[in-house]
């Protein structure tokens, strides 16, 4: 039984998902406990996957965009939140955080969940009124508000990713010729190509422009603290193209600048490792969501797997050993999904370069399948790829894209991936069918049987 009164004062920084899933578990083990949540900015509890949509008009509520209010943590449980209290520094040994470079607030646990922050390209001019980075509710105001101000007629994103493409789909509803600029050699980096290639197709035929290999090294043309104009390398080459505003989605980092001078434990970027306790390297302080490191069920090994899912399960976790519990978090599979113009697209586990990379002998396939029987109308073509490893027979990955069904499916691979079970589980697996939702043979057992006949080919 653990002792309620050692952790009177539980402090959580960060108030979205993973702070405040935090503080409501917190306060459920150990209701005497006083949980404050300190939040940057001045909104919580919103999902940024959803900020798209806002923009594009979509969501056409401001508030439809919050899913709970301060009040509602005050008075529904009993949970101090303080919005625009930004943790500027950190005091280990005397326990207390420093706020805004001179509030200090003391705490018997602490709980970080500040999340991550976008990447800064380091470009003279980058502060330039129509330079936008996209990550918070005060971003997306900023730039509706552009939009509608300034009724913009192109614009330019730098990054691939899917906040860049979702973003892209956004401005493309908004009558906005859109180019991407992508560092990589194809878009979606962390797809194989057989999906990326999908969607980059889709991107085209909306006349959205992408330039690939490529990378912004300067913006031009700035009149009126706005610039007119980026400079894109792409090899030898470098050429000037002409914008109204410029998106910047180069990807995010860990938001962790406040423990740069403690003996917290870190990793790349500043990120937090934990262990399945999610506990730092000090025993009463614990860590989660984008900020922290977890288990890749498949390596084994720790990295940074920012997602909802994964903030909302670390945060919950991270709250209630921090009230006296011993709950664990085992790993993630890396399991995501986005929609990106009516296509769905959805991966988990690894892809056959990280498998390779590893070490393992992976063998990839490939497959184009009905979502469901062809005769009853409206079979849509669902591509799949799945990379095994030889040795093991072990599911490694799995990838897909189509107009339906695809994120609910990928959603068994991410199960046979964390049960650690081999293609020819899969291959065997009891799945639901009728007429209307799926084939006899699913695709998931049609790829795993793909994929047992390539491994038959193969001589040990």
């Amino acid at each position: 039984m653990y002792r309620q009164d050692l952790y009177k004062n539980i402090l959580v920084i960060g108030g979205n998902v993973s702070g405040l899933a935090a503080a409501s578990q917190a306060k459920r083990v150990n209701p005497q406990a006083q949980v404050t949540v300190l939040e940057s900015g001045k909104y919580i509890s919103y999902g940024s996957c959803g900020l798209p949509y806002y923009i594009s008009g979509q969501i056409k509520e401001f508030n439809d965009i919050f899913t709970y209010s301060v009040d509602f943590f005050q008075k529904k449980r009993d949970i101090k939140v303080l919005t625009e209290h930004r943790v500027t520094g950190l005091d280990t040994s005397g326990r207390q955080v420093i706020v805004n470079r001179e509030k200090k607030i003391g705490y018997d646990r602490l709980i970080i969940c500040s999340g991550s922050t976008p990447r800064s390209l380091n470009i003279a001019g980058q502060g330039s009124e129509n330079i936008f980075n996209f990550w918070n509710v005060s971003d997306t105001i900023r730039i509706k508000d552009y939009i509608s101000k300034e009724k913009p007629k192109n614009a330019i994103i730098a990054g691939g990713g899917s906040i860049g493409l979702l973003m892209a789909e956004a401005f493309h509803n908004l009558g906005i010729k859109v180019t991407i600029i992508e560092l990589a050699g194809k878009i979606l980096s962390d797809y194989e190509p057989e999906i990326s290639t999908i969607i980059y197709k889709v991107l085209a035929l909306k006349g959205i422009d992408v330039t690939l290999s490529a990378m912004i090294t300067s913006f031009g043309k700035i009149r009126q603290n706005a610039a007119g104009s980026v400079t894109v390398a792409k090899g030898p080459q470098a050429i000037e193209l002409d914008t109204d505003f410029i998106l910047l989605s180069a990807g995010v980092k860990p938001n962790t600048p406040f423990i740069e001078n403690t003996s917290i434990d870190t990793g790349p970027l500043g990120s937090i490792k934990v262990n399945k306790n999610l506990q730092t390297s000090h025993i009463n302080i614990f860590a989660a969501g984008d900020c922290a490191m977890i288990k890749n069920l498949v390596t084994g090994k720790d990295e940074l797997i920012p997602t909802a899912n994964n903030a909302a399960k670390t945060g919950r976790i991270a709250g209630a050993n921090a009230a006296g519990s011993s709950s664990t978090f085992e790993g993630s599979a890396k399991t995501k999904t986005d929609v990106f113009f009516g296509i769905e697209v959805a991966k988990t586990g690894i892809n056959t370069q990280e498998a390779q990379a590893l070490g393992y002998d992976p063998v990839k396939v490939t497959g184009n399948y009905p979502s469901h029987i062809e005769p009853v109308g409206g079979a849509e073509n669902i591509t799949v790829s799945l990379t095994v490893d030889a040795k093991s027979r072990r599911v490694l990955g799995a990838q897909m894209a189509g107009k339906e069904s695809v994120s609910k499916r990928i959603d068994v691979f991410a199960a046979g991936i964390t049960s650690e079970m081999s293609v020819d589980d899969l291959y065997m697996l009891d799945l639901s069918y009728a007429p209307l939702v799926s084939t006899v043979w699913d695709p998931i057992n049609k790829i795993s049987g793909k994929a047992i006949l390539e491994l038959s080919k193969r001589k040990f």
